[in-house]
């Protein structure tokens, strides 16, 4: 449950962060490559005469005067002369397929003439594979043998190692093309404006001895610091300040536990709801309480010397964990929080026995939704906390995935003209997308779709899109701005969700809950005080795979007692002696050595 609620909460921000290829009434540089001035691929010869020989098992073409040739100037949507063939490969989906609309599979839909009008580019396949393992059995295997379509994603498939450190490998064996080159000649300004946006860090990612060999994604997410959502309402009733502290917290659970909040006259309630995974973050957790402390009990952080280290054996969670062992000896908590997953804690909230939980900020779809539609008056805000004014958290390097170019392509720049027009058609051109949605609906009905493109497009955008959105909206609401300062997809959510709610609160219960997902958890991520830390390494080592599982439940089994008052804080000094002697210091020995393997050390 948990996996799919993320997944519907991902998909309500789309239309502000990554937009699927769509629409052949697109015009992004479909026009602006004149029949005079088509492009030719960037490593062909400008020209040839009739004594000219393509040089056998290369695919750059050469001549005697093509070097007296001035150089045209690169287009980032320049449409080439003649159709270019890639060859690309794609997983299928059978269950998918059943909803194709008449007439379009992989091979051939409106997604391939999309980018042969556009570009005159013409995927080819050269395999495919059922999703799952059987695709990424083959996937891997396609590396072993050194043969690889002309341009795809690179992507972990089974989280042993990450991206970047399968890009080093095809470095190292020089089975990749360097873009260095091609990414500076053709990318166009709004690609390079959402890489710039991150100090350009994303590149350096895919950056190897001063040269790039892959074009990184770059995805929406400070969005996903944790948050306090809590009953205002209840705060409300009983004369409470919104916490904004630790202290804050405890003493507002205090007040929800004590004061009968919900007015039944009995003491049924409690202040937070938590589950039994509270490390790990999605709803009823406890991360922003660590966070708040600096710990990351789930990730690999630096220390001073800037080697990398388990966060959950720092002393900076012996505090948070004093924290909770003391709303626990309270009833501030569930007295069974150990036996309970996310979806039975939630039921506390269901019930309306729960005044805090803390999450993310599409909780108000989830869990929160089955509160509000049981209880007109139930109000949930959200609040972020913090010891210091500032906002603490850890995430994973926003570039999980390159698009990369098999070494001896003849047209590299070809994968920086596909990122171009992806990215367009998913930001400044997003309008066509909707356009070619509604045409399909209109045609088709609206549980019908076109297969999904087998180039590998992928999107990049800024780490805050969704940030800067639930500001622009923020002003409108003001009056400092208009709807028409919205992009499309911008547009869609204030005029369809946020708007509505604004004028006629709770009318509709759909759009009540869109709208504290913006308007109240965004937005209060929005206007803190971000520390972002970057998980150090997400990749595994020969020790990792066989004993970092059994040492991350021993710390689980070791923070639930601490916090259940069945062991003292101090105990956590016990815990990191083991954790270490037995394969903890190996782990980290290995971690630190594969990291700098990765980084090209």
């Amino acid at each position: 449950m948990k996996k799919s609620r993320v997944g519907l909460a991902a998909a309500a921000a789309s239309l502000l962060i990554l937009a699927a290829c769509s629409n052949s009434n697109n015009n992004a540089g479909g026009n602006e490559a004149k029949s005079g001035n088509a492009e030719k691929p960037a490593n062909a010869a400008a020209a040839t005469n009739g004594n000219d020989k393509a040089t056998a098992g290369n695919d750059t073409a050469t001549t005697g005067n093509a070097a007296n040739k001035p150089a045209e100037k690169p287009d980032p949507f320049g449409k080439y002369a003649e159709p270019l063939e890639i060859s690309v490969i794609y997983d299928r989906n059978p269950e998918s397929e059943k909803s194709f609309i008449p007439d379009s599979s992989y091979e051939s839909n409106w997604n391939t003439d999309f980018w042969l009008d556009k570009l005159n580019i013409k995927p080819v396949v050269k395999w495919s594979a059922p999703s799952g393992d059987q695709y990424n059995q083959k996937y891997n295997l396609m590396f072993a043998s050194n043969d690889l379509p002309d341009i795809f994603l690179l992507k972990s498939t089974d989280n042993k190692q990450s991206a970047r450190s399968m890009l080093k490998k095809l470095v190292d064996a020089g089975m990749v093309e360097d873009l260095s080159d091609v990414y500076s000649q053709y990318a166009s300004d709004e690609v390079k404006d959402y890489y710039k946006s991150f100090d350009n860090k994303a590149l350096d990612y895919a950056t190897f001895d001063g040269k790039m060999y892959g074009l990184p994604s770059q995805g929406d997410t400070y969005a996903n610091v944790q948050i306090l959502w809590v009953r205002q309402d209840w705060l409300d009733k009983l004369s409470l300040q919104a916490p904004r502290t630790i202290d804050d917290l405890v003493t507002v659970a205090r007040a929800f536990k004590e004061k009968d909040p919900d007015g039944d006259g009995k003491p049924d309630t409690i202040g937070l709801a938590m589950q039994n995974q509270f490390m790990d973050s999605g709803f009823t957790d406890a991360v922003s309480i660590f966070n708040a402390f600096s710990a990351y009990p789930k990730s690999w952080v630096k220390d001073s010397s800037g080697q990398l280290v388990w966060g959950g054996i720092q002393e900076s969670n012996k505090k948070p964990l004093e924290v909770l062992a003391g709303m626990y000896k309270e009833g501030l908590i569930d007295s069974e929080f150990a036996l309970s997953d996310g979806n039975k804690e939630a039921e506390f909230i269901t019930s309306g026995k729960a005044g805090m939980q803390i999450g993310s900020w599409w909780n108000g779809s989830y869990p929160l939704t089955f509160n509000i539609d049981n209880d007109p008056k139930a109000d949930w805000k959200a609040y972020t906390l913090s010891t210091d004014n500032k906002i603490h958290a850890i995430m994973n390097f926003p570039t999980d995935q390159f698009l990369v170019v098999k070494k001896g392509f003849k047209s590299p720049e070809a994968a920086v003209k596909i990122l171009n027009l992806a990215t367009s058609i998913s930001h400044s051109k997003f309008q066509e997308t909707i356009d070619r949605r509604n045409e399909l609906n209109t045609k088709f009905g609206t549980d019908k779709v076109d297969a999904p493109t087998i180039i590998p497009n992928f999107g990049i955008g800024y780490l805050d899109t969704t940030l800067r959105s639930v500001k622009k909206f923020e002003d409108i609401f003001a009056g400092k701005a208009n709807v028409d300062d919205l992009d499309v997809g911008e547009k869609q959510i204030f005029v369809n969700s946020l708007q509505p709610n604004h004028d006629n609160p709770r009318k509709d219960a759909g759009k009540y809950k869109d709208y504290i997902n913006w308007m109240s958890a965004l937005s209060a991520i929005a206007h803190s005080d971000l520390d972002i830390q970057w998980n150090g390494f997400s990749g595994t080592t020969p020790t990792y795979d066989a004993k970092m599982g059994s040492l991350i439940d021993k710390q689980l089994t070791v923070f639930t007692k601490i916090i259940m008052n069945k062991e003292p804080v101090d105990y956590f000094d016990t815990f990191v002696k083991e954790w270490k002697a037995q394969g903890g210091d190996t782990i980290t020995k290995e971690v630190n050595e594969a990291a700098a393997k990765e980084s090209g050390n």
